[in-house]
């Protein structure tokens, strides 16, 4: 990403998250798939269990009624039965397409909630204006700090007279440096190696999305933890997933050898963990340290000027802004007044900036929601009508005899499409809550996002998903059955 040091992207910046993103997203589709499977199979014995209830209710309607519909809702069932392998494949081909959507939509939802600028909680980032990755001098930061606090609401004052006035605090201003670390040099592996954000530690719990909403146990263990952090500048707090990998503990000691701060060795305590589904792999650190450690080293030290990876500021709305964004690049014709020169900066809304850096994935999303997500839908069609086509040319008798019954094409038609929008119904509904209960959230850390939530939406087009399935599926098959000529038929039993 472009904030993330260059000598953690490889050679030339390389930036490794375009490989993680898609070695991620291959490797949990597999997993899912798989995974999806053995679930669909474990809750069989439950689908029947609920095929079996509704059953029952309907021959109770039926003997007390003697209506038409509760009767041909028992006739549905028989069909169900009478194949229950059909039937079971079925179900395993619908809940397995419903929890791979699911995680689909869940992935598009969350990438399109974190481009879609909020006038509330509106937040900037500021870089570096030419240069990927973004490195500035800590300088820069003490600047825009002043020009956001002292200098912004004067000139939003002038421009605005009518508004209130505008209070921007110094807790809602941050600056982000990365960290990298190995506590084992001569041999980087993957298991060695902790990534930190580097920034004041009272700003984790304003300024780090998913973890200024915090509750309850979650938000009391981190405020202890900063508070620990705020006193002692070696404190860090680390995911429990990295820490299972590094085989640490919370009270461990651990030294590190810089890997983007070169000839820089770091000793930590470690004093709590993230909570569950936040910032997983990665730690924080107290920037304290890490300027206290800068300023031990010569002023040549190659990172004395580059620290500073990203700075962030949240403002009351748009109009704040666009002043503020004035005053940090100040039109062509008032250059010279311009705060930030060496080097220069450039700001820009959180949306816009995250939307920019996943540019890069842009043909991933678009194979996902365009190619992808249409071709298992259209695939899952066919494989629903191949086998309700089945099930009707088996029953081809069946369906004569009713017509000899009395039963009108539309019962016919109502009929086979009602088998088939019930196994999609229950399939899609057990497959949504299961995705949304088990799955919960994913645990997929790209650059600073946090976990994918699996929103409750699902709950709804889970099923939903199963019956528009079922339906373009059987459409064919239960015309036919609805066409059947009693007369061919039993020439034919002739």
């Amino acid at each position: 990403m472009y904030g993330m040091p260059q000598e953690m992207g490889g050679p030339a910046g390389f930036d490794p998250s375009i490989l993680m993103l898609s070695g991620y997203l291959l490797t949990v589709l597999a997993a899912l798939i798989a995974g999806a499977l053995s679930l669909g199979i474990a809750t069989l014995p439950v689908f029947f269990l609920v095929l079996f209830v509704i059953e029952q209710g309907a021959r109770a309607v039926a003997n007390a009624t003697g209506a038409f519909v509760p009767k041909l809702v028992l006739i549905m069932f028989r069909g169900l039965r009478r194949s229950p392998l059909r039937t079971s494949l079925t179900y395993l081909a619908l809940f397995v397409l419903t929890v791979v959507l699911v995680f689909l939509y869940t992935i598009l939802t969350f990438i399109g909630n974190v481009t879609t600028e909020k006038e509330a909680n509106f937040k900037a980032i500021i870089t570096h204006k030419t240069v990927i990755p973004s490195q500035m001098p800590p300088k820069h930061y003490t600047e825009f700090k002043r020009l956001a606090i002292e200098e912004l609401p004067k000139e939003y004052a002038k421009e605005y007279p009518d508004e209130p006035p505008l209070v921007v605090r110094e807790q809602d201003i941050v600056s982000w440096s990365f960290v990298g670390g190995t506590t084992d040099p001569k041999n980087i592996r993957p298991d060695n190696v902790l990534f930190m954000f580097c920034l004041e530690p009272e700003k984790i719990l304003t300024m780090m999305d998913g973890l200024d909403d915090l509750t309850g146990d979650e938000k009391a263990q981190l405020e202890a933890g900063v508070k620990e952090m705020q006193t002692n500048e070696q404190a860090i707090v680390v995911s429990k997933s990295r820490l299972k990998k590094l085989n640490k503990q919370i009270g461990d000691p651990i030294k590190l050898t810089g890997l983007n701060y070169p000839k820089m060795e770091f000793e930590f305590k470690i004093i709590g963990v993230l909570p569950d589904g936040k910032y997983e792999g990665v730690g924080f650190m107290n920037k304290a340290y890490l300027a206290k450690k800068l300023k031990d080293k010569p002023q040549d030290y190659v990172m004395q000027d580059k620290a500073v990876n990203l700075i962030w500021v949240k403002l009351p709305n748009r109009k704040a802004f666009d002043v503020l964004n004035r005053m940090v690049d100040p039109p062509a014709a008032s250059k010279a007044t311009r705060p930030f020169s060496s080097p220069s900066v450039k700001m820009e809304t959180a949306s816009s900036g995250i939307g920019s850096w996943l540019d890069a994935y842009k043909d991933i999303f678009f194979g996902m929601k365009y190619l992808l997500t249409p071709a298992m839908v259209a695939i899952m069609c066919l494989v629903i009508a191949n086998a309700i086509s089945i099930g009707v040319r088996e029953r081809r008798t069946e369906m004569a005899v009713l017509k000899v019954l009395g039963f009108q094409p539309r019962h016919v038609l109502a009929l086979v499409l009602g088998e088939a929008v019930l196994v999609g119904l229950l399939a899609g509904a057990m497959a949504a809550f299961l995705s949304w209960l088990g799955i919960g959230n994913l645990k997929l850390q790209i650059a600073f996002f946090g976990a994918f939530i699996v929103p409750w939406q699902a709950l709804v087009l889970g099923p939903l998903l199963g019956v528009f399935v079922s339906v373009f599926g059987s459409i064919g098959p239960a015309m036919n059955a609805k066409n059947v000529k009693v007369a061919e038929v039993f020439a034919k039993v002739a």
